[in-house]
């Protein structure tokens, strides 16, 4: 989900909105967002074994017992794919800037 979403938006919010700064604030904000949601997600459908999970065999009883090289490969997966994300908003206003450059580009003969 949070893949789908950066690939899908990351660059046209860089692209359409003027300020770099405002496009990852709100690629961030957004992206924020939809992380919550996906990682309430993601526990609910481990700890109802729905398959495939992403932190082994479900809990039956508590404490919880889970792998902490998991815990810290999902973190880094997300903080790898927020970093691509905040690359593909600069890209997308990079590239935005190029072309209104060029539109207002004179040519002296």
């Amino acid at each position: 989900m949070n893949i789908i979403f950066t690939v899908l938006f990351a660059f046209p919010i860089g692209f359409f909105i003027k300020k770099r700064d405002l496009a990852i604030l709100t690629y961030l904000a957004l992206d924020a967002i939809l992380f919550t949601y996906q990682s309430v997600g993601v526990l609910l459908d481990w700890l109802s074994d729905n398959r495939p999970v992403a932190f082994g065999p479900a809990p039956t009883g508590f404490p919880i017992s889970y792998s902490n090289s998991e815990y810290l490969g999902y973190g880094v997966i997300n903080l790898v794919v927020i970093a691509v994300g905040i690359g593909l908003t600069v890209l997308g206003n990079y590239v935005a800037k190029r072309r209104a450059a060029k539109r207002t580009a004179v040519t002296v003969a």
